[in-house]
């Protein structure tokens, strides 16, 4: 099956090659040499020992961060992710010098797009001043980082 799928690939390749106007196709030979070959010559390609490697894909992210609305803000910004699965997603916030501030948690996120709101306030209920601030969306095995703005 393989075999037969890697041949359509290289007809519909060559076939784009003859609608692209070109007239011949070359070759690169193990031995280091090209041939030229007329497209007009070939009546028949077969393929024999041919070995197929499979590229392992990366798996797709199961978190998206898509940021936070307002940015810049002045009382407070929703943070939006979106996950594939569900479980507990967490909002780490941390200040300019990257001390933790504050956290945000969502325990039973269900698959889907979320937001959480974050007020501007710190672990102990004190206001923040006015500055970058800087969050991780939590899920997972995955962290993703993104940057706000408050301003007041």
């Amino acid at each position: 099956m393989k075999k037969f799928i890697l041949s359509l690939i290289f007809l519909a390749t060559l076939a784009s090659l003859c609608h692209a106007q070109s007239d011949s196709l070359l070759i690169n030979l193990k031995n280091k040499s090209v041939e030229k070959i007329a497209l007009s010559q070939i009546q028949k390609i077969t393929f024999e020992n041919i070995t197929i490697v499979e590229e392992q894909l990366k798996p797709a992210s199961i978190l998206n961060t898509i940021g936070n609305n307002p940015n810049p803000f002045s009382e407070q910004t929703n943070i939006e992710f979106d996950i594939a699965t569900p479980g507990t997603v967490l909002i780490m916030i941390y200040d300019n010098s990257g001390n933790q501030i504050n956290h945000l948690e969502c325990p039973d996120c269900s698959a889907g797009k979320h937001s959480l709101i974050w007020n501007g306030y710190d672990s102990n209920y004190s206001k923040v001043q006015s500055g970058a601030y800087f969050y991780e969306v939590r899920f997972g095995s995955e962290v993703q980082s993104k940057k706000m703005i408050l301003v007041k």
